[in-house]
């Protein structure tokens, strides 16, 4: 009877020391990152992205793609991830991505409107290189070829 009892208590035991215990938030921590929230600069910066990726495939068909976008005038405005990332130097570049991005509507054959994409990467590339450099490669995927 005694091996009976100290039987299950041994896997009672076990099945609690195998169970994972609730893990609370620390509330005097007062701050939880959420890793799966984005800026709101970013999240521009993403759909104008799967845009220029759609413009691009539609660019290689020899067509033309439409650009009418109205986030590109959220941009300057819009929170960086961090606070470090916008600073004197970001609104001409933004200035610059609008203006670029202007072109796209006003070319009339597709070679112009390729030149005006390709543009506008450049563009994108630049200011990457003064703030957040980890995008690039990825950028520099959106050129098309002439």
């Amino acid at each position: 009877m005694k091996s009976k009892i100290f039987i299950l208590l041994a896997i009672g035991l076990f099945i609690i020391a195998c169970s994972t215990p609730e893990i609370k938030p620390d509330k005097k921590a007062g701050w939880t990152p959420n890793m799966d929230q984005h800026s709101e600069l970013a999240l521009i910066m993403r759909e104008l992205y799967d845009e220029a990726i759609l413009r691009k495939s539609i660019l290689e068909r020899g067509e033309l793609a439409k650009a009418n976008s109205q986030l590109i005038f959220q941009m300057i405005t819009a929170k960086p991830t961090e606070p470090h990332m916008v600073g004197p130097a970001f609104e001409p570049h933004a200035r610059a991505f609008i203006a670029s991005y202007g072109e796209l509507n006003a070319a009339r054959s597709t070679t112009e409107q390729i030149e005006a994409h390709n543009n506008l990467v450049k563009s994108c590339v630049a200011c990457h290189m003064s703030f957040c450099q980890g995008p690039i490669p990825r950028i520099e995927k959106l050129y098309v070829a002439l």
